[in-house]
């Protein structure tokens, strides 16, 4: 029972607060219809269980050439994850990495880490979306073209044997003349 009119109060301001989040909060439906409307720009999925079937059904969901996360305990769900990625070729530059994670013991004085810790703090499987229609990235070879021109040449470096007339070395103004009179030096002596 409560005793204090304070405590009533409490009570049913929590009580109202919770049906009130009860008939605000959006219904299956117009869940489905959110995600019917328009694709989601990423996907990140937190699962104990097999997360394969989760996520082959939230792919189509997601927009073509958009990232996707999967977390799990365990590396062999993510494994066969993987393995049907592949597979079904829905996705490129999967990367299955696992966590670490160290939890530390602190008392006055000392700090260590704690003596009974998992090896892992789990799994993360990361990809990118192909497109389901064509089976490739959504980027086209002029648009791939133009981000590398901005960029530059390979690893994002200017090329600028094209601005010397595509002569590699160095051109300081030295010339073979003049290593080949050090070679005549070193020669004649």
């Amino acid at each position: 029972k409560m005793e204090s009119e304070k405590e009533k109060r409490e009570f049913l301001a929590k009580r109202c607060a919770r049906f009130t989040r009860k008939l605000t909060r959006g219904t299956a439906g117009e869940a489905k219809e959110m995600l019917n409307s328009r694709k989601c720009d990423s996907v990140v999925i937190a699962t104990r269980h097999d997360p394969t079937q989760s996520l082959l059904e939230l792919l189509p969901y997601l927009a073509p050439s958009s990232p996707f996360v999967v977390f799990c305990e365990y590396i062999e769900p993510l494994a066969a994850c993987f393995r049907a990625l592949q597979e079904q070729k829905l996705a490129i530059n999967l990367r299955l990495s696992d966590t670490w994670m160290r939890e530390y013991q602190v008392l006055p004085g000392r700090t260590h880490p704690s003596m009974n810790m998992s090896q892992s703090g789990g799994f993360l499987l990361a990809g990118i979306k192909l497109c389901p229609v064509t089976g490739i990235n959504e980027l086209d070879e002029e648009v791939m073209k133009e981000i590398k021109e901005r960029i530059g040449g390979r690893r994002g470096k200017k090329n600028s044997n094209k601005k010397k007339g595509g002569k590699r070395g160095r051109n300081d103004g030295k010339g073979d003349g003049e290593r080949s009179q050090k070679s005549r030096r070193v020669e004649g002596k």
